[in-house]
């Protein structure tokens, strides 16, 4: 019969080492193999990790005080997790909302009723079906709109009440779809990408949506640029490793945003708007439940009047 006493050291080193892992898929980043991919796999759910620690921790602390010393492993997610964007208020502002409305959605009246509070200037939306992209006809204040309808998961479509110029869809290998376009603000061309990856569901799938995701960002140029979507990683995942290297930093929280139910309660955050290094955060915040199976996410972004190129 296992002792009790065991089975909490078990357990909290279990909570322990996926708290870790982050630190162990960093210098993994670009391999391909199993091995990086099922760490990868783990690394996402942090929270979860961070729950098991302090249930286990103030369970055990009940018969022993030191085991409160392991609550000092509780920061990790938040040390360990891709570097946010600088924050600052002196820029031009604008407002970026990605949602994943799910291929089975018919109904944009929540969508609707929410992008009329929330206002954003740019909407990226993942698994847009054919019947879904014929709804959105209907919504008002996004007269420019790139929209690539599909009867598949990877449907995307990119809104925007200020000028699109250089609509672009491209491709990967797989056929699955990525929007870009050059976004007007205020005088200023920004290079804006909306993108929707595989999931990660084999070792060739984790190393395609990595490899995907940089190319993106690499092609997006040296001035100001937003890439937004379901990027399925999170801010702990290879994906986002040397993405501060690249120029670009995440705009987008911590808190989950899949599956949303029970508000996306030990979740994981794969919804996100990332930000070339010319951005300041001002705010962001997941959005309501929209009827999906995902959480929204909504950023204000500020560009300085230095790094606004014409």
């Amino acid at each position: 019969m296992h002792s009790p006493r065991y089975d909490l050291w078990f357990l909290a080193l279990c909570s322990l080492f996926g708290l870790l892992l982050p630190l162990l898929v960093k210098p993994l980043t670009g391999s391909h193999g199993t091995l990086p991919w099922l760490l990868d796999l783990a690394s996402h759910w942090q929270w979860l990790f961070l729950a098991g620690l302090i249930i286990t921790a103030l369970t055990a602390a009940w018969r022993e005080r030191r085991w409160l010393f392991a609550l000092l492993a509780a920061p990790l997610p938040w040390l360990t997790a891709s570097p946010v964007l600088p924050s600052g208020d002196d820029a031009t502002p604008l407002t970026v909302a990605s949602a994943n409305v799910h291929l089975s959605s018919r109904d944009v009246g929540p969508l609707r009723d929410w992008l009329a509070q929330a206002r954003p200037e740019v909407v990226v939306l993942l698994e847009v079906s054919p019947r879904y992209a014929q709804a959105l006809q209907t919504l008002p204040g996004y007269p420019y709109r790139l929209v690539h309808a599909d009867s598949s998961p990877f449907g995307i479509a990119l809104l925007s009440s200020l000028p699109l110029d250089h609509p672009q869809i491209g491709q990967d290998e797989r056929g699955i779809p990525h929007l870009r376009a050059r976004l007007q603000l205020a005088g200023c061309s920004i290079a804006l990408s909306a993108f929707h990856p595989m999931p990660p569901l084999s070792p060739d799938d984790h190393s395609s949506r990595d490899r995907q995701l940089r190319e993106l960002l690499r092609a997006s140029g040296d001035g100001p640029a937003l890439l937004a979507g379901d990027l399925n990683a999170t801010p702990w995942s290879s994906a986002f490793a040397g993405l501060d290297a690249l120029g670009w930093r995440r705009a987008s929280g911590l808190a989950p945003t899949w599956p949303s139910l029970g508000a996306g309660v030990l979740g994981i955050p794969i919804d996100h708007v990332l930000a070339s290094r010319h951005w300041r955060l001002l705010s962001s915040e997941r959005g309501p439940d929209l009827g999906s199976d995902h959480l929204p996410v909504l950023v204000q972004l500020g560009l300085p009047g230095d790094d606004c190129r014409p």
